[in-house]
């Protein structure tokens, strides 16, 4: 997806990123990215026609049909013996909602301020100078140069279904040449840590041992979280917990791998079920999330959370959540009505850190709860 090689745009809010729309089309003198395709014009879909938008294409292709690209299967289970195959993937609604909002502020048309040849045109499609298109950023494919992709790229620009449904089918890439996260089960949003890691790309950039970010970091709250002061797949799980509104979406509080098990290189190793409440600290914990879209597809670990867990029976307080009262100076201001928009930086990596924290058992889930009961009868380890 879209990587650049520099800082472009740093952390915007409100009215000033609703000025700021780069299309960087490929007639445009200014086109140094060599990106293909033409921009489009268009008018963005309300937050209504997203929300439409946005539920189909988390159902994947048999929701989407031939208005996106073909997708296929994706495992789940990591290869243990319950393994199974989805054999029609279907996505997180609050992480790809998420995604988008990190990538473009759920944008696929805008009026171009940059570059200075297309300032004053009508709304057309957001393409990013290293060839970014559209709500999903897509990239891959973009370019002059690329090797034609298995999707049509005219379509990546013109039509924002066809764009997120692009961005699922890489999203699905990136599940599939990813190591684990606990057993890999699509419907637990934090199982998706490494994916979305890999959307941005599987650099030392995005690694949370990187010593350019602080470690004592708290939860990357939007509109509050500096740029350069955290890795790509926190700024997404910052948003799935600070939706812009709760219109947008119902926010979440997903749980944050252990730095011990991330160690520093480009590609992270499989990793345990995430249980830490923020990205540096396991002193509280969290369950993991079954998305909201999802909670019907059954998964092999959703349970009901250990009486001993220091979680089980009471609210995550991990983070202040939105009626959980105003929040101390160093931890960020309440989440302002625009995103934060980041490409990344480099960086280099010293040893790893850990936080020493003990797993703990998921989210509960009342229609999951007799699969589980009935697995941990058969005596299968976890």
């Amino acid at each position: 997806m879209s990587r650049a090689l520099m800082l472009l745009v740093a952390a915007v809010a409100g009215d000033a990123l609703a000025q700021f729309c780069p299309s960087f089309t490929a007639s445009s003198p200014n086109n140094t990215g060599d990106c293909a395709i033409e921009a489009v014009r268009g008018t963005n879909p309300t937050l209504a026609q997203w929300q439409t938008i946005f539920d189909t294409v988390s159902k994947g292709p048999a929701s989407w049909g031939s208005n996106g690209p073909t997708v296929g299967n994706i495992g789940a289970g990591c290869g243990r013996p319950m393994a199974t195959v989805m054999q029609s993937p279907r996505f997180p609604c609050e992480l790809i909602k998420a995604i988008s909002m990190q990538e473009s502020s759920w944008k696929q048309f805008c009026a171009p301020t940059t570059p200075t040849d297309q300032r004053g045109r009508p709304d057309q499609t957001i393409i990013s100078f290293d060839c970014g298109y559209g709500i999903g950023q897509v990239t891959s494919g973009m370019r002059r140069f690329d090797a034609t992709p298995n999707y049509d790229r005219s379509r990546v620009a013109s039509d924002p279904l066809y764009n997120l449904a692009t961005g699922m089918q890489i999203l699905a890439e990136k599940w599939r040449v990813t190591n684990c996260v606990g057993d890999r089960q699509p419907p637990l949003v934090e199982h998706w840590y490494t994916a979305a890691w890999a959307y941005n790309g599987l650099s030392t950039t995005n690694n949370p041992n990187n010593p350019n970010f602080s470690t004592t970091r708290g939860v990357c709250r939007p509109g509050s979280c500096p740029s350069g002061s955290a890795p790509y797949q926190e700024r997404v799980w910052g948003w799935m917990e600070f939706p812009p509104t709760p219109q947008h979406w119902r926010g979440l509080r997903p749980a944050y791998p252990r730095l011990s098990d991330l160690g520093t290189a480009s590609r992270p190793p499989a990793l345990p079920d995430p249980s830490c409440a923020t990205p540096t600290s396991c002193l509280i914990t969290r369950r993991l999330n079954v998305s909201e879209c999802l909670s019907d597809a059954g998964t092999a670990d959703a349970g009901v959370p250990d009486a001993g867990s220091p979680d089980a029976g009471r609210p995550d307080a991990g983070s202040p959540g939105p009626d959980a009262g105003p929040l101390p100076p160093d931890a960020g201001a309440p989440p302002g009505p625009g995103p934060v928009v980041l490409w990344a930086i480099s960086g280099n990596f010293p040893a790893p850190r850990g936080c020493g924290c003990a797993s703990v058992d998921p989210l509960a889930f009342v229609a999951l709860a007799a699969l589980v009961g009935a697995r941990r009868r058969r005596g299968r380890n976890r």
